[in-house]
């Protein structure tokens, strides 16, 4: 009973060479549940150089699905995923039933050719922990080559030890994407993957969605992150976590430091405390956000008014997402939002105005909001704003260009009728009346060009008076210069003659005390 037992276990414990031994003699039928799944076994087998990728379910929804369920030997495929010089993405949603799983393990190990690996079910407990860390030759193997990393399933202390040996020990140069989404690593675990992550400065996203972060994880990135100093981070995904005040100021602290361009915080517990340091964030020269997501956030009037601060001169900020039925934002929260996308108090407050921006909340914002944002989509969002919010301009700034200016208001007008009807933006402004308040700057500026030109002729006068003035002293002190020289000269000259005579047709010499008398 016991021999028949260690038999049937040893037949279980497949290695690489059992299947090097009789892969050419292997029937598909013998190994394969399905004609599909024959068919991933001989591309793979055949080096076809378009059969890059492999996703292994428990439903096929595409031509690259392998379907894992009975009769489906798991080590067959890791043995030709083994052997495979084009397989560049491989998905792990199913390990059927689990029929020979290590030999499956040892073939992925041996592959030196993928660059995405995904894996998406359980591993929980101490065989996650044990599978991760038996995965590390494939690391080791690929770690110039592996480019993205994806996880989702409920990671256990094992699994994460695994996973921090793993990122912690090794640079992976090629490594740019991270995705453990909805892990439930919890917070301290976390903060130990984060840490790891010291090493890899490479990476250009990060996806850690759903995963139970707190301060101390989010306390370990922002030290990371920091630690990095040139960083190439593009995005990152911290929504669906417990990350509160605290927590986003740690992280705001790390990312003055990266390239960041889109930050996800959907679904956390921050308030307007800690949008105060992610205002003045956007506010850096540093800051390149492009994208933020605060969906699942209760806002209000106060968030509202800190992000819009944020918003008062960046420039790079395009996309601030929220649902504005759920944040409890009143009138004065998007009052605050229109005035920095339009201050109408001043023609140069209006042109100063956010104009990059080109969305907030969503399609259920304000009509005026909306109605600005679309003005940032097209060219020229300053000239449309000036025009829309000033019907009657001020022309006396502009009175110290005379009229050079003429011509520059000639052709804005022209350029923002051309850009209206372009983009028929003029319904709410018609043509009419563009062409009015054109003709009632230029009348302005002319009608007050009269006094400008009396004051500019005696400025001149003035400055003209002043300049020949400055000419005259310069040369009186030219000749003054040229005076003192000559008499220095001149007592030189006399000073080798033995002395200057004692008056004019004399011919005594006067030298000191001594007299002489020519002959």
């Amino acid at each position: 009973m016991d021999v028949a037992i260690d038999r049937q276990q040893a037949m279980e414990r497949r290695d690489f060479n059992y299947y090097e031994a009789r892969a050419r003699d292997v029937k598909w039928e013998d190994i394969t549940s399905c004609e599909d799944n024959a068919e991933i076994l001989q591309r793979l087998r055949d080096q076809d150089t378009s059969f890059d990728a492999i996703r292994i379910t428990d439903e096929a929804d595409e031509v690259r699905d392998f379907i894992a369920e009975e009769g489906d030997d798991l080590g067959w495929l890791g043995y030709f995923v083994g052997k495979s010089k084009y397989l560049k993405d491989l998905d792990v949603n199913s390990w059927g039933e689990r029929q020979h799983i290590e030999a499956f393990i040892e073939g992925i190990n041996r592959n030196q050719s993928i660059e995405t690996l995904y894996i998406g079910m359980d591993l929980e407990g101490r065989v996650g922990g044990e599978i991760f860390q038996s995965l590390r030759p494939f690391f080791r193997n690929n770690h110039n080559r592996l480019a993205q990393l994806g996880l989702n399933f409920e990671v256990g202390p094992e699994c994460t030890e695994s996973i921090v040996l793993t990122l912690g020990t090794r640079r992976y140069p090629s490594l740019k994407t991270l995705h453990f989404e909805g892990c439930h690593i919890g917070d301290d675990s976390f903060a130990g993957i984060a840490t790891a992550l010291g090493i890899q400065p490479q990476l250009e996203e990060m996806d850690f969605e759903n995963n139970n972060i707190g301060l101390m994880g989010c306390i370990a990135l922002g030290d990371t992150m920091r630690g990095w100093g040139a960083s190439n981070l593009k995005t990152l995904d911290l929504s669906s976590n417990e990350i509160d005040d605290q927590g986003l100021q740690a992280l705001v602290a790390g990312m003055t430091n990266t390239k960041l361009e889109e930050l996800y915080l959907s679904d956390n517990l921050i308030t307007a405390v800690g949008l105060r340091s992610l205002s003045t964030y956007l506010q850096s020269e540093s800051c390149c956000l492009n994208t933020l997501n605060f969906f699942g956030f209760n806002l209000g009037d106060e968030g509202a008014v800190v992000l819009a601060g944020g918003l008062r001169g960046n420039k790079s900020l395009r996309h601030l997402y929220f649902d504005p039925n759920e944040s409890n934002i009143t009138d004065v929260g998007w009052a605050a939002f229109s005035k920095v996308l339009c201050d109408p108090s001043s023609i140069n407050s209006t042109y100063l105005s956010n104009h990059n921006i080109v969305t907030i909340g969503d399609d259920d914002a304000p009509l005026d909001i909306r109605q600005y944002l679309e003005l940032n989509v097209h060219p020229h969002p300053a000239m449309n704003k000036i025009i829309r919010s000033h019907p009657d301009f001020d022309i006396k700034p502009f009175f110290q260009w005379k009229l050079k200016l003429i011509p520059v208001v000639i052709n804005w007008f022209e350029s923002c009728r051309s850009h209206m009807l372009a983009n028929d933006l003029g319904e709410s402004i018609q043509r009419q009346s563009l062409q009015n308040r054109e003709l009632s700057a230029l009348y302005k500026f002319v009608r007050g060009m009269p006094s400008l030109t009396v004051i500019s002729y005696w400025q001149q006068f003035v400055m003209n008076a002043q300049a020949k003035r400055r000419r005259i002293d310069d040369e009186r002190r030219r000749l003054e210069d040229e005076r003192r020289r000559l008499y220095y000269d001149e007592e030189a000259a006399w000073l080798r003659l033995g002395g200057r005579p004692r008056s004019e047709g004399s011919s005594t010499v006067v030298s000191g005390s001594k007299r002489m008398r020519h002959e």
